[in-house]
């Protein structure tokens, strides 16, 4: 009995290190499923992108070359850019790390990658030394390539996806900007142009409310109240000539007031909708420039959220941990712009 006792511990020792040691294998040969990093990259850039189709210019074509327009145009092409590389660099990595290569020779790849491609595009930037010297590419470049794994390759390359996202964020600040001078530049211009028109219009509904308001007047006189005849003369100089006061106005009189103050308002009301065409055009500028302005600043937002999204991603996959594989575009949007609106006091 004893003799079996110990047999079957030696069987179930031998079981357990099995098991453990299949587990540690395990382990040490799972693989992460890259690709949703680079697809989410590429689906939130193409989100961008359908955000900044361009828009007809119609009824505000006249203000298209104005420098504050071109000069909000030209920063975002800096962006446009980026966000090129950077699904450049995501779908690059993803063909690194599932091609067959070592971990070792995977991390030099990724080290060509950084050395060759990010340098020339430091070179090409003359901002670049603002977030990311030659030096510190140096220092990324070097320690991708004496990474052991891909996934330390990725890590040494960290500071490079800090300097894109530092340097996206001031493109899209810069941006912010230019659309603020760019909108209140063509508010102003709209405003300024149309202006006449607007205080004729409003000139002629005010015009119109004292005529209904006269007309109103004379009909409580005719119904029986005799103050509304001094309020009618009180607040309409010629109604005081057609119905003067010191004797009671005849049948005639009324009738001839009240046809008078009928025409008036008619020929007011004529007057009014002789401004409509041009009221429109007014408005449809307006709307025109509202729907460039929300373009705009739609794109602005989505290309920072690209960015934040990306290099979290980038961080995330160094640390081993796997991005998910889609990603809600407009729901990160409107989460943004709750989570600024509770950020500025006042705002509901």
């Amino acid at each position: 009995m004893r003799v079996v006792s110990w047999r079957f511990r030696e069987l179930l020792l031998f079981a357990m290190a099995s098991l453990l040691t299949g587990c540690a294998s395990f382990k040490a040969t799972r693989r992460l499923d890259v690709s949703p990093f680079a697809q989410n990259t590429v689906g939130l850039i193409g989100e961008v992108q359908r955000a900044n189709r361009p828009l007809e210019w119609v009824y505000l074509k006249k203000y298209e070359t104005l420098p504050v327009v071109v000069d909000a145009r030209r920063t975002y092409a800096p962006a446009r850019e980026l966000m090129r590389g950077i699904a450049t660099y995501s779908t690059q990595i993803v063909s690194i790390y599932e091609s067959p290569l070592s971990e070792s020779r995977k991390a030099q790849e990724l080290a060509r990658y950084l050395d060759e491609t990010i340098r020339a595009r430091l070179k090409d930037n003359p901002r670049a030394d603002e977030f990311l010297t030659q030096a510190e590419l140096d220092k990324a470049v070097q320690g991708a390539r004496s990474a052991a794994t891909f996934m330390g390759a990725l890590g040494a390359a960290q500071p490079v996806v800090a300097a894109a996202l530092a340097y996206g964020n001031t493109l899209f600040d810069e941006m912010d900007t230019a659309i603020g001078r760019a909108d209140q530049e063509l508010s102003s211009r709209i405003e300024a142009e149309n202006a006449p028109v607007k205080r004729e219009r409003e000139r002629l509904e005010t015009l119109q409310v004292s005529g209904v308001t006269s007309y109103r007047l004379l009909t409580e006189y005719r119904m029986g109240s005799d103050s509304a005849l001094d309020s009618l003369r009180a607040v309409d100089p010629e109604a005081s000539e057609w119905l003067p006061a010191g004797k009671k106005p005849s049948t005639g009189s009324l009738d001839g007031a009240e046809k008078q103050l009928r025409e008036r308002v008619d020929a007011i009301g004529q007057m009014h909708d002789k401004l409509d065409p041009q009221f429109a055009i007014y408005k449809a500028e307006q709307g025109e420039l509202d729907d460039l302005r929300t373009q705009a600043r739609e794109a602005a937002r989505l290309g920072r959220i690209t960015l934040i999204t990306w290099a979290r991603s980038h961080r995330n996959l160094a640390n081993g941990i796997a991005v998910p594989a889609s990603i809600d575009v407009m729901g990160m949007v409107r989460s943004a712009a709750g989570q600024a609106k509770s950020l500025v006091p006042g705002v509901p």
